[in-house]
């Protein structure tokens, strides 16, 4: 199964029939747009190897490991190390700053 056009692969991923790629949609907020593919804009596919988390994805994307990226899966805060399944909406936001003060 090849990638569609548009959606990067992860590294070491091939066609192997064994081996069916996790397709995630990933929805960038405020700076960490910065992060989108040149002249993209919107949700981005990307197709990670199965047991890939959503650290892989980080790397894939180009974000630093060592970021500090608020990360939610299906809606729900997530943590670098949760295993992304096929078809995950993933949001990557800028850490929470402020509050009553």
């Amino acid at each position: 199964m090849s990638a569609g056009a548009g959606t990067p692969r992860a590294p070491g991923l091939d066609d192997s029939p064994t081996l069916r790629p996790v397709t995630v949609t990933v929805t960038f907020f405020a700076d960490l747009r910065r992060f989108l593919p040149p002249g993209a804009d919107g949700p981005q596919r990307y197709a990670l190897e199965p047991g890939a988390c959503l650290a892989d994805l980080l790397t894939v994307i180009g974000v630093d490991a060592g970021s500090d990226v608020t990360t939610a899966v299906d809606g729900e805060l997530a943590a670098k190390d949760t295993v992304l399944r096929d078809g995950a909406e993933v949001m990557l936001l800028s850490p929470m700053e402020g509050g009553a003060g």
